[in-house]
């Protein structure tokens, strides 16, 4: 009967921890319980007027939070906590903002927080309609962005938009328009630099203006199809297509790069 006794109260134990923690996973803030003494104002904090955030277990009374939130200007935002020894590396979660603070200051760091993302990744692509906040991250054999926000498809090819043109029909149009149009002038000019530089170069079969997104020296030509060698500037494959190694860049026919600078993945 002892036994039995033991084990029915160990149970209502379990189940009153865990009603404890759904509570608390369905509250977007976790208040303090007892009295705290708030790492960066240095004040005492009563019960319920103190935040204890998740990832960490740090504690911090709700006006500094509040003020980390409006002064961050990084992605994420991270735990305030350090001492002399330690800085706390863990975030706050997007719940937890977004209860700490007014709508219009929630909504200014998301924006702040997507513009920094946004500049700090560099395969980042923003669209090419004027005004529009849409942007993405894009991936090596992807050469068109259909923007969520404007429902515009940029080429990522060309560097813009150019609905009811191919690639090969829009850089023609601009070669035409750039000896009166100021914004195709410049346009040109650009794609000329790039091919300048060497951060571009024409397609070897319909010498359209293509570009590597990437680090990998394979690239397809979005109107023609043909697959490149980026650092020979010429066919991936022989003129039977893929497979055959009788033309294009030999590149690992017996075991040997097609190139010195070659970065051998293609």
């Amino acid at each position: 009967q002892l036994e039995r006794e033991r084990e029915e109260q160990a149970m209502r134990a379990r189940q009153e921890n865990f009603e404890i923690l759904r509570r608390a996973e369905d509250t977007s803030l976790i208040a303090n319980t007892h009295i705290f003494k708030c790492p960066i104002c240095f004040d005492d904090i009563s019960p319920g007027n103190g935040v204890i955030l998740r990832e960490c277990l740090h504690s911090f009374c709700k006006d500094c939070l509040q003020g980390a939130v409006v002064h961050n200007e990084e992605a994420e935002l991270r735990c305030p906590y350090q001492d002399n020894d330690y800085a706390c590396n863990a975030s706050l979660q997007d719940r937890e903002i977004k209860a700490l603070v007014e709508v219009s200051v929630y909504e200014k760091h998301l924006q702040r927080s997507l513009v920094t993302a946004e500049s700090q990744e560099r395969n980042s692509f923003h669209c090419k309609t004027n005004d529009c906040p849409g942007w993405c991250i894009y991936e090596d054999l992807v050469n068109f962005f259909s923007c969520p926000v404007c429902k515009k498809e940029n080429c990522l090819t060309c560097k813009a938009i150019h609905e009811g043109m191919n690639c090969k029909e829009y850089q023609e149009d601009l070669r035409i328009r750039s000896s009166n149009d100021k914004a195709a002038k410049q346009t040109n000019k650009m794609l000329k630099e790039l091919l300048k530089k060497g951060d571009a170069m024409k397609c070897p079969k319909c010498e359209v203006v293509v570009q590597k997104k990437d680090g990998c020296d394979w690239i397809k030509c979005s109107i023609c199809k043909t697959e490149i060698c980026w650092v020979t500037k010429g066919p991936r494959w022989g003129p039977l297509g893929v497979g055959d190694i009788s033309g294009g860049c030999r590149c690992r026919v017996e075991g040997k790069p097609c190139h010195e600078n070659c970065n051998n993945c293609h």
